[in-house]
């Protein structure tokens, strides 16, 4: 049976999510409520299988084995195997990508992760205990960082269902990307298409088509998915389009604006790719836009480094609070340091 702190992290997070599912907080607490669950039923079953082995009569050492195998033997080796995956990930994003910051997060994500179990293993072949308990300490921030991005992958999920139910509103707003000279993108292409489709449910419904004019593009994007969206027999006078805007906030704001000029005032449907949906959705919270958003597919292999870059941009548009939160589970790495330093100074 679940215990009171799992059941109170749950209804609290349901709670949030009822009341609007387009922020990660219910994602955080429902992610610790089933973490919970899940550890006091591996708690139960290490303890039934030492029951379980002791009346089997297999010695005491074989039994505790066993228990460190499931405890601790397991997220290891899933740690072992992401960090991996992310790496093989990565390569194949240098190979079918153009080489960016953004497209290497995979791969830099992966190393990380590798050298961590790496520096475990050498601080503990060398024996170096204050290493280790650093180390130890260290796991309090990390671990944060580490739930918040296992609560943002797995929130999405579930926005990405609240999403799709909800009916499609009076414009449909299609989010910007990048050009290839001067032309819309698969990414790009994906997302208007997507678009197109949505808004054809009801003839009625506006199509807006929003996304500035970047240093290194020839036009502005909002031009370039017109043409696209006309090729896929929109009529051009269902189409607006918002040219000034060069992040997704900011097309947020301007077609804001230019929907109140027309005397659309309803909530809104916003269209973007599948890893962008749900921090899209955070932004119309944050500014006050009622309506949800809807994702496109994107290729595979692009994920991971794209929804690190997401989770990477939702830290920073919460900047304060998950600052705040590292700082404190800092606090004892910190002072452990600070320790380790003056008795060696002292020695």
């Amino acid at each position: 049976m679940p215990g009171p702190l799992t059941l109170a992290l749950a209804i609290v997070g349901v709670v949030l999510a009822a009341r609007d599912p387009r922020r990660l907080a219910p994602g955080i607490l429902l992610t610790l409520a089933v973490t919970s669950l899940v550890t006091a039923l591996a708690s139960s079953l290490v303890t039934t299988l030492g029951d379980v082995g002791a009346v089997l009569g297999v010695d005491d050492q074989a039994r505790l084995l066993g228990q460190a195998a499931l405890l601790v033997g397991i997220p290891v080796l899933s740690g072992l195997v992401l960090g991996s995956a992310l790496v093989v990930n990565g390569v194949l994003m240098l190979l079918r990508e153009r080489r960016s910051p953004a497209h290497l997060l995979s791969l830099l994500a992966g190393v990380a992760i590798l050298a961590l179990y790496a520096l475990g293993w050498l601080t503990i072949a060398a024996e170096l205990g204050g290493v280790v308990v650093l180390v130890l300490v260290l796991a309090a921030p990390i671990g944060y960082l580490g739930l918040v991005l296992l609560a943002y992958l797995l929130w999405s999920l579930v926005y990405a269902r609240i999403a799709a139910r909800a009916p499609v509103a009076a414009a449909v707003v299609v989010l910007g990307a990048g050009l290839v000279d001067g032309r819309v993108s698969p990414l790009l292409a994906a997302r208007v298409a997507r678009g197109v489709a949505l808004a054809d449910e009801d003839p009625r419904t506006l199509l807006v088509l929003s996304g500035g004019q970047g240093a290194d593009e020839p036009r502005s994007e909002a031009s370039a998915m017109a043409e696209h969206a006309e090729s896929l027999g929109v009529a051009r006078d269902r189409l607006l389009l918002e040219e000034a805007s060069t992040t997704t906030e900011e097309n947020l704001q301007r077609t804001r604006a230019l929907l109140e000029e027309r005397g659309v005032l309803g909530p809104v449907t916003v269209v973007t790719s599948d890893y962008h949906a749900f921090r899209a959705a955070t932004l119309l919270r944050t500014l006050g836009i009622r309506g949800h958003a809807r994702g496109a597919r994107t290729a595979r292999y692009y994920l991971p480094s794209a929804l690190l870059r997401e989770y990477v941009a939702l830290l920073r548009d919460h900047l304060r609070v998950h600052a705040a939160i590292v700082g404190v589970l800092l606090v004892p790495f910190a002072a452990l340091l600070v320790l380790t330093v003056l008795r060696v100074v002292g020695a």
